[in-house]
Parts: C-alpha cells; structure tokens; sequence
C-alpha cells in the first residue's frame, strides 16, 4: 500500500513539476540548479549504449545499472538512476521505472522499451534508442555548424558597424558642418544615425535588452509558437529543410515503434506526443482518427501538403505490401542525408553572402565618408 501511494505521488508530483528525484532531493530551486539537472543527448546515448552493452555480456540489469550509476557525473541523473534501481529491486519492469522520470527518459523510449520487454528483445531495442539519438544529435550538431559561422559575422559586423558609428565617424562629422546640404544622402544618414546612436544610445539599449528579454515569453506563447510553426513548415527559403526534418523524424520515430512491434495506433500516439510541429501534430491526429474508422496509414498523407510526395507514395506502396516499418526507416535514413546535403549547402551560400553583406556595409560607410571629404579638399583647392 505505502509503494503504490508512492508512485500515485510521483505521478502527481511531476504533472506539477515538482517531483522529488530520490530521498531528500527535490526540484532545485535556482536557476544554476536547474540549468544542471539537464541532461545532455551525450548522457543518454552512453546510458542506453553502456546498458545494451552490459546486457549483451550477460550482466544482470541491476548490475548493469549500478555500474553506469557510477561512472555517470550527472548527479541529478545519477540519482534517478539509482531510484530505477530501486524499483527494480522491488519487481518492477525497467520500462516501468524509467517512465516514472519523464524529464530524462522521453516517453518514446520508454514505449519502445515496454515493446523490448515483452517480446524478449531488450538489447535490440537499446541499440535501436542509441541510433535514434546518435542521428538526432548529428541533426542538432549539423544545425549548429551551418549557423554559427554567419551568426558570428553578423554579430562582428553589428559592434563593427557600431564603433564605426559611435567613435569614429563623430570626429569626421566636424568636417562636413555648415556643407551638410551638398553632402550626399549616405552621408546624411550616418550622420544622423551616429547622431541618434550618441544622444540616443541608453534608449537603444533598454530596447534591445527588453527585447531579448521577451523574446523568450513570446517564442513560448501560444500565439508566438503557432507563428513559429506556421514560418518553418510555409516559410520561404526555411520551410524546405524544416519540412524535410520533421518528416524524417516521423518516419524514423514512427517506424522504430512498429519495428519494434508496437501496435500502430499506440506508436501514433507516442509519435504524436514527441512531434514539435503543431501542424505535424495534427496531421498524426488526423491520421489516428482515420485509422480508428477502419481507413489505411497512408491515405491521409495525401492532403497533407507539408510531406514530399515521394514519401507519399513510397508509405502507399509499403502499407500495400505490408512492410510499412521498413519503408518508413529507409525513408528517414535517406532523408538524413538529404538534410545533411541541404545544410551543407546553405553553409556554403551563407558564409560568403554573409562576408558580402558585411564588405558591402563597410564599404557604404567608407565611401560615404572619404569621398565627401576629398570633393571638399579639392573645392577648397
């Protein structure tokens, strides 16, 4: 009685965020605490790949945890894993002890798990897991790469661009007084926005200090994230590789559930519940409810508009020959590459057309400058 009052109290605990992860240690309370209990996508493939591992030489489940207990730094994360312990101890399914920490274990995986368990073909599924997230990190990974480098120039050429303006075009204003009205427009307007930036500057940077400070609460919003989602699956330019990422994480996602052998409307659900795309999430609402009235997988994806049409009628083809989970994998693993492909090349584009964007602001700020002073030198010679 006492173990199951427990674990209606964790279930309870964690919908209102605040489930104890062990004895005596509770959510943490400050931001550096909570930015540490975080797990890493690192940390979770080493947890499966280190379990698949040690299953595979025969080690007893609860061994095999104690020993990835050990070597994991993660306190927060060792902890849960200690507690998973525990419960096995008690008799109960690791699927089930692992669903009971939703914040480090996604429901996806505890699915999958639960599948693994029954059919007696734990290990697969582990290796499976350590898959789906070595893909996904390369994902994120690739991501980063292909931004970083313009983020970096955009943000050089901004505080660039703004010593130009604030320190250094001041001292050539002096020049151009009284003969401001034969200078060129260009000129007028760095010196205007020099003007504005110094008399200006503190209102400038509430603005943007309460911009990136509410940013954040929109983006989170309900309005902010139905925009968000709205731009990535129907934007110009970015919803051609957004869409191209979320149907291969529905594929790989949807096909690793029905290769693992659960049944399809359960795999829906939990596809449904790691999707990130209200339209995508919708898409999959639809396709339960056709499912559910006796209808084939595969004929909703032909209104939805956000899929490529290949995928389409390669899904139609496998649900007819009854090799829907391999197709969906095949699928996601060549779209992998059609994302790895399309990132490498807006990298390629972006680099150089960022350097030209920034050349080309500086140039502006030159010419606009040195050309006004030498017509002026010449007039007085």
């Amino acid at each position: 009685m006492a173990i199951q009052i427990k674990h209606n109290d964790q279930r309870a605990v964690a919908k209102t965020g605040e489930r104890q992860l062990g004895p005596g240690r509770s959510r943490p309370n400050n931001i550096w605490q909570r930015f540490k209990r975080r797990i890493k996508p690192e940390e979770l493939v080493f947890f499966f790949s280190q379990l698949s591992l040690m299953l595979e030489i025969q080690m007893s489940l609860r061994n095999a945890l104690e020993n990835i207990a050990i070597q994991t730094t993660n306190l927060n994360f060792k902890t849960a894993v200690r507690a998973v312990i525990k419960e096995i101890e008690e008799g109960r399914q690791l699927s089930d002890a692992l669903g009971h920490y939703p914040a480090f274990f996604k429901p996806l995986y505890v699915s999958m798990i639960k599948a693994g368990e029954s059919g007696g073909y734990l290990k697969e599924i582990l290796d499976r897991i350590v898959e789906m997230e070595e893909k996904r990190l390369a994902l994120i990974t690739q991501i980063k790469t292909a931004l970083t480098y313009p983020l970096f120039l955009c943000i050089l050429s901004m505080v660039t661009v703004g010593f130009i303006m604030v320190a250094v075009l001041p001292k050539f204003i002096v020049l151009f007084e009284g003969k401001v009205h034969i200078l060129p427009w260009t000129t007028r307007f760095l010196i205007a926005t020099s003007h504005s930036l110094r008399e200006y500057g503190w209102a400038y940077l509430i603005a943007g200090t309460g911009l990136a400070v509410l940013l954040p609460y929109y983006k989170k919003s309900e309005q902010g994230q139905a925009v968000i989602d709205r731009v990535l699956v129907s934007g110009p330019w970015i919803a051609r590789i957004a869409n191209k990422i979320y149907t291969c994480e529905l594929m790989r996602t949807l096909g690793s559930l029905m290769a693992s052998r659960v049944p399809l409307l359960e795999a829906l659900e939990v596809t449904r519940g790691t999707t990130g795309n209200r339209h995508f999430r919708k898409f999959i609402d639809q396709i339960v409810a056709h499912v559910q009235a006796g209808g084939k997988f595969s004929q909703p994806l032909a209104d939805f508009p956000f899929i490529p049409p290949s995928v389409k009628q390669m899904v139609a083809t496998g649900e007819e020959t009854g090799n829907l989970p391999k197709v969906l994998l095949r699928l996601a693993k060549f779209y992998d590459g059609e994302v790895e492909r399309n990132l490498k090349a807006i990298a390629a584009k972006i680099e150089p057309l960022a350097l030209l964007v920034i050349g080309g602001i500086v140039g502006v700020i030159v010419t606009s400058v040195i050309l006004p002073i030498f017509k002026l030198s010449q007039a007085l010679h």
